[in-house]
């Protein structure tokens, strides 16, 4: 944060102060001799990093009341700088001041146009402040200073004339609803308590006079006065300043005021310059009157501290995020390390589960081959429903075959058993390639009862079923028949099928096969 140092100008000499956390001190005068100017090129360039604010306590000024259509924008600078320029033609060091838009008719913008009009008093310390390119932060002057802080010592119900005393003379503000309307000094001769007292009546009479003359108040009616002084000096001020029924005069403790805005040296008498000076350091006024070429260095300033402050930002942010982000690191490790520790102890305790287990002579390397081998097994097991579906379909095609037992199993290549490989197929119809395994399903059915003497339909109809289960992708082998002829059997004629018995019930097997 730049320093403050505030340059009071109260007439022919000019007084640096510096500025500090409520604390005020003297640091030079400077006169607009030759030899004065020259000290203060110095002084400047020996603070060239400090703000300096021009801070002017003199009589010559300007105040012109003026309602005017209210306008936005371009057309609004305008309007100002062409009512400026016929006001205070022969001075740059003017501003304008808002005081709110009416309330009735078409809302004129009430505007206090106020200007320092001696340009000659200014220039050689304008000159000085640029060829030592000090960073002015502008001109401004009491009035200015009190429209900021006088309502919080006057209030902001109805007109006041508020009385204070500087270096510069005796000035008197007035006030309608808070709101600046003009402001006067009267400069002093001895400055004696009497003096300063017969100015504060005598003047105060005459600006009643001439607000009444104005219609700024109304007759009648006695105008509150507001003179800020010290304690010890009230008495004497109170023997001139008598009320009237023109003017009531109150008397404001410049000790209170001054702890009320944060003052911390407390002025010693009546003299308010280190109080308005602390005023325009803490509350800076919005206008001011130096014109823009003045501020350049102000400007460049500002632009200088945006940045600044930009890159405090950033590096702020930068250095967040990196702690965040070591934060995260160091979290990272925490839970690295103690998700080590878990693994360990795992696989200690697995270590200690494998050497109570039974030994086995078996390595990890042929575990792996076993378990790749039966993964293997487990992708080539064939699905049964299709071949128990087919023959399924074939029961129902001979309802007198009657089944009595499944075996299922995988080969890897079909048993002849010294018999052909295959019953003789249809025409057009071709074996599949034996090209891996086999699933196989071995059928032991029995015929009815009624057909034990008949070998003829028993043929047929073993036939007949085989064939239905034959086909392009089943492979169909009859592995025995009912009528086979053992030696150590006899045979039995027609007339005795009445004492058959069960045992006696033609049965056969076949298999049937298909690739896997």
């Amino acid at each position: 944060m730049a320093a403050k140092r505030i340059l009071l100008l109260d007439g022919p000499l000019l007084t640096a102060h510096y500025w500090s956390a409520g604390r005020i001190k003297v640091e030079g005068e400077f006169s607009h001799e030759p030899v004065g100017l020259e000290a203060l090129a110095t002084y400047l360039k020996k603070h060239r990093s400090s703000l300096f604010y021009l801070l002017a306590d003199i009589a010559e000024e300007g105040f012109q009341l003026e309602d005017l259509p209210y306008v936005q924008g371009g057309d609004r600078n305008a309007l100002l700088q062409r009512r400026l320029s016929q006001y205070y033609y022969n001075t740059p060091l003017s501003t304008a001041i808002s005081l709110g838009r009416a309330t009735t008719g078409r809302r004129d913008e009430k505007l206090l146009f106020a200007a320092l009009t001696r340009i000659d008093t200014f220039a050689p310390w304008l000159d000085t402040l640029r060829e030592a390119e000090a960073i002015l932060a502008g001109v401004y002057s009491m009035p200015l200073v009190l429209a900021g802080c006088g309502p919080q010592i006057v209030g902001e119900n109805g007109p006041v004339l508020f009385i204070s005393v500087t270096s510069g003379g005796v000035r008197q503000t007035f006030f309608d609803q808070g709101k600046l309307h003009f402001s006067r000094l009267s400069q002093l001769a001895t400055r004696n308590l009497d003096e300063i007292g017969r100015t504060c009546a005598n003047d105060s009479a005459k600006i009643f006079q001439y607000l009444v003359a104005q219609r700024q108040v109304p007759r009648g009616v006695a105008l509150r006065t507001v003179v800020l002084a010290s304690p010890a000096q009230t008495p004497v001020l109170q023997d001139f300043c008598r009320n009237s029924g023109e003017l009531n005069f109150e008397f404001a403790d410049i000790a209170a005021v001054a702890r009320q805005l944060g003052l911390k040296e407390v002025p010693v008498d009546s003299n308010a310059d280190q109080l308005f000076m602390h005023c325009l350091a803490t509350k800076t006024p919005v206008q001011q009157f130096a014109p823009a070429n003045e501020r350049r260095f102000y400007k460049l300033w500002r632009i200088r501290s945006a940045l600044t402050s930009v890159g405090w930002i950033v590096l702020a942010g930068c250095l967040l995020f990196s702690g965040k982000t070591g934060l995260n690191i160091y979290e990272l490790r925490q839970q690295t390390a103690a998700t080590q520790a878990i693994a360990a102890t795992d696989v200690q305790r697995y270590n200690t589960i494998l050497e109570g287990l039974p030994k086995i002579d078996l390595t990890p390397d042929k575990l792996r081959a076993l378990i790749g081998r039966f993964e293997a097994l487990q992708k080539r097991t064939p699905a049964l429903e299709p071949l128990l579906t087919h023959l399924s379909l074939a029961l129902n095609d001979s309802p007198r075959i009657e089944l009595t037992r499944l075996t299922w199993k995988i080969v890897d290549q079909l048993d002849t058993g010294g018999k052909p490989a295959a019953e003789p197929k249809p025409a057009g119809v071709t074996a599949p390639a034996a090209t891996g395994g086999w699933v196989t399903l071995e059928i032991q059915a029995q015929l009815p009862l009624g057909l034990v003497t008949d070998q003829r339909a028993q043929i047929d109809l073993i036939e007949n079923f085989a064939a239905r289960l034959r086909g392009p992708q089943t492979d169909v082998r009859i592995i025995s028949r009912p009528f086979d002829i053992e030696s150590d059997k006899p045979l039995k004629s027609a007339g005795e099928v009445g004492e058959l018995q069960a045992a006696d019930v033609p049965k056969f097997a076949l298999r049937i096969a298909r690739l896997m």
